[in-house]
C-alpha cells in the first residue's frame, strides 16, 4: 500500500542505488530524516533518532485496530514496519462467546521488546473527567498495570513474570500522544491520560525502544466521545472501565501484541474490549499470562 506524507515526501518502494544495508523484511524506505512530520495513513508520527523507533497501536470500541511502527536506522534512513499481526476489524458483540474461555486459550503474540528496568510512570490527574472521582480513577490506573505485572488471572496461574511498575504519583506532564491519535518525539517522561482522540478511537499507546528495549510508554484514554467509570455498579450504562481497558493498554506498554478477536475474545489482549460496563479483560487469561513468561 502507497501511503502518503505530508511536505511531499514520498515513500521510496523497491528503491534501487546505493542505500546502505538491506531493510529489515517487510520494511519500506520512508524519504524522510529524523525530526520528520509524517502522516501514514491519516496518522501523524515523528520520525525518531537514529537507532531507534516509535510504536502506536490505536483501539476502536468496536473492535477495529490501527498499528504503525517506524524506526530510523543508525545510518538515518526511515523505514515503516508492517505490523506483527493482522489489523483487526470491526467485529460482532457476541464474538467473546464463540472463543475458548480464558483459560482454555493459549494464544499468544508479541512484540519484540521489552522493558529491562522498572517502568516508572505517573498519571495527569488534571486530566480526569469532571464527572469522575480521581482518587478512584487512579487506583483503577495503577491497578491495571499490577494486572499485567503480576500476571492476575482466574485460571490458578501462579506469577512468573519478572516485570515491575512503580507508580510515581500525579504529574502535570502530558502523554505525547496527539488529538489525532498520532505519536510525537517523547519527552522522557511515561505518563498516562486522558484526553480528545478521534471519533470511535477509546484509546491509544505509543512506546518508543532501541535496540529491543523500552524507553518511554505513554497511554491516553478518549473523554471527548465516551463515558467511563472507575467502580462498575448496576446502574451502569455504556461507560467503559478505566481498569479494563488500562490493563489493555499496560499489556502493550509491556511488549504483547494482540491476537484475533474472533477466535480469542476473551482474552486481554484480543483486539476488542468486550463492551461496556464490563471488567474482564482485567483478568488475564492463559495465553495473556504464557507470553508475560515468555518476555519476562
Amino acid at each position: 500500500m502507497r501511503r502518503e506524507l505530508v511536505w511531499g515526501l514520498l515513500i521510496c518502494v523497491g528503491c534501487t542505488g546505493d542505500v546502505g544495508d538491506a531493510l529489515p523484511e517487510g520494511a519500506e524506505l520512508l524519504d524522510a530524516a529524523p525530526g520528520d512530520a509524517l502522516a501514514i495513513d491519516g496518522v501523524e508520527m515523528i520520525a525518531p533518532f537514529e537507532g531507534e523507533g516509535v510504536w502506536a497501536e490505536i483501539v476502536f470500541d468496536d473492535g477495529a485496530t490501527h498499528t504503525l511502527e517506524i524506526e530510523t536506522l543508525p545510518d538515518g534512513r526511515v523505514i515503516l514496519l508492517l505490523p506483527i499481526e493482522a489489523e483487526g476489524e470491526a467485529v460482532e458483540a457476541s464474538a467473546e462467546a464463540a472463543s475458548p474461555g480464558p483459560c482454555a486459550d493459549g494464544a499468544k503474540n508479541l512484540h519484540n521488546r521489552r522493558w529491562t528496568k522498572t517502568y516508572q510512570w505517573s498519571f495527569n490527574a488534571a486530566s480526569t473527567p469532571g464527572y469522575m472521582n480521581t482518587d478512584a480513577v487512579e487506583t483503577r490506573m495503577k491497578r491495571a498495570a499490577t494486572n499485567i505485572t503480576r500476571s492476575d488471572n482466574n485460571c490458578g496461574l501462579l506469577d512468573h513474570v519478572s516485570a515491575q511498575h512503580s507508580y510515581e504519583g500525579r504529574t502535570t506532564h502530558g502523554v505525547q500522544i496527539t488529538s489525532a491519535a498520532g505519536c510525537t518525539g517523547g519527552n522522557g517522561h511515561n505518563t498516562v491520560a486522558f484526553g480528545d482522540l478521534p471519533s470511535g478511537v477509546l484509546g491509544v499507546a505509543c512506546s518508543w525502544f532501541s535496540n529491543g528495549q523500552m524507553l518511554e510508554s505513554d497511554v491516553r484514554l478518549n473523554k471527548a466521545d465516551f463515558k467511563w467509570v472507575a467502580e462498575i455498579g448496576s446502574g451502569c450504562s455504556n461507560r467503559w472501565s478505566v481498569e479494563a481497558v488500562m490493563t489493555h493498554e499496560m499489556g502493550h506498554v509491556f511488549g504483547l501484541a494482540h491476537v484475533g478477536e474472533a477466535n480469542h475474545g476473551n482474552l486481554t489482549m484480543s483486539t476488542a474490549i468486550n463492551g461496556p460496563c464490563q471488567n474482564s479483560e482485567a483478568s488475564l487469561g492463559l495465553g495473556d499470562v504464557r507470553g508475560l513468561r515468555a518476555k519476562y
